[in-house]
């Protein structure tokens, strides 16, 4: 049975995205003066300094704002592809088979990690990643990202279950960042389920 697949997105130009998104009245600069050329040029050109780039953005917009960064929640995500992505320069993150969200396991991918403020969602930073690289191994990294950008203040670290690792867990405590995160279903015995009390339980905020 064949694959059945969703109807693609609408393709957008960007001089259409850039009016719809007040770039002229935020930047000065007019959308029919961009293209696919341009912003192409543009993003190669701040490749090398992104991770500086994205760092600084979220601590001057902790400071500029106020932004409380007591409550930081952070996941991964993977976007598949479909070209073959041959020839890629060594130097960014590679596209590569691995384990998708969309289960599309026939695809490449690239991945995305993304830490945001429990106030009001607000981006603080985000990398990107081999299609390939293991979620597990990309926690520690982000984590001391945080709390370069949060400093001197502590913070309540919200993930999901590829945060819990012996190592990972290790550093957040020496760290002494606090956390919060399911442990992965299929490493808590069944006993352990059925002996929960649901009376027991309080809610949470």
């Amino acid at each position: 049975m064949a694959n059945r697949l969703s109807a693609p997105a609408p393709l957008v130009r960007v001089d259409d995205w850039a009016r719809e998104w007040t770039v002229e009245e935020v930047f000065g600069v007019e959308p029919d003066l961009l293209g696919d050329d341009r912003l192409a040029r543009a993003l190669d050109a701040i490749a090398p300094h992104l991770d500086k780039l994205v760092d600084t953005t979220g601590a001057q917009a902790i400071a500029e704002f106020g932004i409380d960064v007591s409550r930081i929640h952070r996941d991964m995500t993977s976007m598949s592809l479909f070209v073959a992505y041959e020839n890629q320069d060594e130097q960014v993150p590679q596209v590569k088979y691995g384990h998708p969200k969309d289960s599309r396991v026939d695809l490449k991918q690239i991945q995305a990690g993304l830490a945001v403020s429990g106030d009001g969602g607000i981006p603080l930073f985000h990398r990107v990643y081999d299609g390939g690289a293991g979620e597990v191994a990309q926690v520690v990294g982000a984590m001391n990202a945080l709390r370069k950008m949060a400093a001197p203040r502590d913070f309540l670290l919200i993930a999901d279950s590829k945060l819990v690792s012996h190592s990972n867990v290790t550093a957040l405590l020496d760290a002494k960042v606090a956390f919060i995160a399911p442990a992965p279903a299929a490493k808590v015995p069944d006993e352990v389920y059925a002996a929960l009390n649901l009376e027991d339980a309080r809610v949470v905020a």
